[in-house]
């Protein structure tokens, strides 16, 4: 993601957060909780399920756009959104663990970078000769590269008169699949060393999964609302850094990643909610009840505010009645960053290991 006009750099995908190799000094066996049981619960029963229905969402992707190319009708296009937005409503729940064989091939800068620049896919288009494996072309793949194709005003005219937009929109579809087996591939290597690395270093996986967790959460706050409606440019909104632009969903997109941050801090199963072991049991194993109740209380609280607007983002960014609905749901995800970044991650003994830039 890159700030051009106002002089920022924001890939969104990692968005205005960076590593570093800072160490913590507490012991790795505080308690006697069991955290390899936890990690093997997240790993069954949302990381691996999440990861399988992705695959298939992707494959059928694959496969409904080889059927729209060979006939671009707009039956056929409508076949080929469905399965985009599933797949992009699934990765919601994917993008949060960002670490082992997803972190080890750049998987989550190359799905979901946003804001796309049209302008560079339709040069790619028009010129050939692009290599999107580049990192040059990182704003001109993935789903947001596939949002403007599938859903700008002249999407089906295009593909119907010139068959270079079908065999760009091949190669961006070929290549998430491609990367999608290989993070499947990798995820069942990497998944007993995931399940059994319960330290608090800052290379443990249990260490990972929880600057992850607050990563992925402060992205929602800051790439998902913040940027958009201005809160990191002096209050001028940004309508050109909306999630999935063209197609209007990044309400949906943005509900989807609290559900399942929230779902993920208890334990529960992708998608069935079933119970499980999760943070939510090592802060009550730890005596803070309060703290479990609150963060518990807080997420139902931000997917109350997300779910209230009847309009795309980018209408709500342009909408003054919309203004203070819009401060008050970021707020309330700003908020909730020292319950989660700072509450949670202290009792569980774990430095935070990335920076971000927007003061929390």
């Amino acid at each position: 993601m890159l700030y051009k006009s106002i002089g920022l750099v924001v890939l969104l995908s990692t968005g205005l957060l960076f590593s570093c190799k800072d160490k913590v000094g507490v012991d790795d066996d505080v308690t006697d909780f069991d955290k390899a049981e936890m990690l093997e619960n997240v790993s069954s029963n949302i990381i691996v399920p999440s990861l399988n229905a992705f695959s298939t969402e992707v494959s059928d992707l694959k496969s409904s756009f080889e059927t729209f190319k060979a006939t671009p009708n707009s039956a056929n296009l409508e076949e080929v959104k469905l399965h985009w937005k599933e797949s992009y409503i699934i990765w919601q729940w994917l993008k949060i663990f960002d670490f082992g064989p997803i972190r080890d091939i750049g998987f989550k800068s190359a799905t979901a970078t946003y804001p796309v620049d049209t302008a560079k896919i339709e040069d790619n288009i028009s010129n050939g000769g692009y290599n999107l494996s580049s990192v040059v072309n990182l704003d001109a793949i993935g789903f947001n590269a596939l949002d403007y194709l599938f859903y700008n005003s002249n999407s089906l005219t295009s593909f119907q008169n010139n068959s270079d937009y079908a065999d760009y929109a091949s190669e961006v579809i070929e290549k998430l699949y491609n990367e999608t087996q290989n993070v499947v591939n990798g995820w069942s290597t990497y998944e007993s060393e995931f399940n059994e690395s319960t330290g608090t270093s800052s290379t443990s996986a249990f260490s990972e999964f929880v600057n992850e967790f607050n990563r992925d959460f402060e992205l929602a706050k800051t790439a998902k609302v913040g940027i958009p409606i201005g809160k990191a440019n002096l209050g001028l909104a940004n309508p050109d850094y909306v999630e999935a632009r063209y197609s209007g969903i990044s309400f949906e997109l943005l509900e989807e990643s609290i559900r399942a941050l929230a779902t993920t801090y208890k334990g529960n199963s992708y998608r069935t909610d079933a119970a499980g072991i999760g943070f939510s049991d090592y802060l009550v194993h730890l005596g803070k009840d309060d703290l479990d109740q609150t963060i518990k209380d807080r997420f139902e609280i931000i997917l109350d505010k997300t779910q209230g607007f009847s309009m795309t983002l980018e209408e709500a960014i342009n909408d003054p009645s919309k203004t203070d609905q819009l401060d008050e749901l970021y707020l309330k995800l700003q908020e909730h960053v020292v319950y989660i970044k700072t509450d949670m991650t202290g009792a569980f003994g774990v430095l935070i290991t990335y920076q971000d830039n927007d003061g929390d």
